[in-house]
């Protein structure tokens, strides 16, 4: 084992916190020497286990640089809404001593996309690539664990499901808890040349819309009641509000590129993902 044993997450939201679960595994484990935990300042956010947890102001880079002081890796799960803070996080960062930035992604790709939420995105990995502190990206696919509520179209439980377009598309899934695993292990066992200005791609399932339907009606035995929403009603949602979520992620998983057939799954020896189905919640 030849990766890094400093860690830093900054955000314990419902990314952030699956992360910092796994890392205070392993570090229980003794692959991991420390978790700092960054939250902003007046934030009542905890965190069970062995980690030192800082409230910074992220707009204050001193502040941030001195939390950071020690650390090798930082890991960002900022929400969509404040991912613009990474570019000054990453030069606290650097300054501080850090070694390695993950920014957060932990989605679709995004490198190589210049319009919208992706676009936006990718744009931030140039701005990175100018601070000069080297970063791995983790491409994940959707939340194969988070997804299914009403506020995404797919609260399964109510015997009901919102899909954009035909539900035909093949997308990946998959679970934060999984995701967790992965980057830790990978973060944690690779060398640092390994790691440097690289993304890695990570599924845990690979399914359209109707197929998992099928494979939940053919479990459980209840019908689903599906709606479908045209994708010309997705970009007229998108119109009139560029960050709706539902129309951005449905529109995605109904005309976005089709799943490369590559992965990295194969550099966790023995990573089990769990299948969509698998998380779909049974009422």
């Amino acid at each position: 084992m030849s990766g890094y044993k400093n860690f830093a997450v900054v955000g314990a939201g419902s990314t952030g916190s699956f992360i910092i679960r796994q890392l205070l595994k392993d570090k229980s484990a003794g692959i991991v020497d420390n978790v700092v935990v960054l939250t902003r300042e007046g934030s009542k956010t905890t965190v069970d286990g062995d980690a030192k947890l800082i409230p910074v102001d992220y707009s204050n880079k001193v502040s941030v640089k001195n939390a950071l002081v020690g650390v090798d890796v930082v890991i960002s799960t900022l929400a969509s809404t404040v991912l613009h803070l990474q570019v000054g996080l990453a030069e606290a960062a650097k300054e501080a001593g850090a070694k390695l930035f993950v920014p957060s992604e932990f989605g679709a790709q995004t490198e190589g996309e210049t319009e919208g939420f992706l676009g936006f995105k990718a744009s931030i990995q140039t701005q990175l690539k100018a601070v000069g502190l080297p970063y791995t990206l983790f491409y994940t696919g959707g939340f194969a664990d988070f997804i299914w509520t009403s506020y995404f179209g797919l609260d399964i439980k109510s015997g009901k499901a919102t899909i954009g377009g035909e539900g035909k598309k093949q997308n990946v899934f998959t679970s934060r808890v999984d995701i967790a695993r992965y980057v830790s292990y990978i973060l944690t066992h690779l060398p640092a040349e390994q790691l440097n200005y690289r993304s890695f791609t990570l599924v845990g399932d690979t399914k359209s819309f109707n197929e998992v339907f099928r494979e939940y009606e053919a479990k459980t035995g209840k019908k689903l009641e599906v709606t479908n929403v045209p994708v010309s009603e997705l970009d007229t949602r998108l119109a009139a509000n560029p960050r709706d979520i539902f129309a951005i992620l449905h529109k995605a998983w109904s005309t976005g590129p089709e799943p490369k057939k590559e992965n990295d799954n194969h550099l966790y020896p023995g990573w089990n993902p769990s299948s969509l189905l698998d998380n779909i919640p049974v009422a």
